[in-house]
């Protein structure tokens, strides 16, 4: 499947906060926020 790029622009407080819970997580930075927006589109079924 192809893939498109999204860019957006946060304030440095929560792109810290987002690298922080991601490190914890031991998660990519694309994975959670794809996963955020499957989440938010689809419910927990991911498709």
């Amino acid at each position: 499947m192809a893939e498109k790029t999204i860019t957006i622009r946060i304030d440095e407080k929560l792109h810290r906060d987002i690298k922080i819970h991601i490190a914890k997580e031991q998660l990519a930075l694309k994975d959670y926020i794809v996963g955020l927006i499957q989440k938010d589109l689809y419910g927990n079924s991911q498709k």
